[in-house]
């Protein structure tokens, strides 16, 4: 029985991609998980880290103009500090 990726399956492997330095399968996942979870900022977000990581700044600035362009806001982190 063939199993169909979710968004959770393609969002561990582009984790996964940002730990080993994986651009290529990295683009990858990211094209699936936009398809999947257009408005999920977090994707996008993993995405850009990929690239800054190797320094494509270039690369950086066109995931951000993408999520402009699709009205995706990135949503601020939150810590829970005692």
């Amino acid at each position: 029985m063939p199993l169909m990726p979710s968004a959770a399956l393609w969002g561990a492997l582009l984790s996964a991609c940002r730990t080993y330095g994986d651009r290529e399968v990295a683009e990858i996942a990211a094209k699936e998980l936009v398809r999947l979870e257009p408005w999920n900022s977090g994707n996008y977000v993993l995405l850009s880290n990929v690239y800054a990581e190797e320094g494509k700044w270039d690369e950086v600035e066109k995931v951000r103009v993408l999520m402009q362009g699709g009205g995706v806001k990135k949503v601020p982190g939150q810590s829970a500090t005692g």
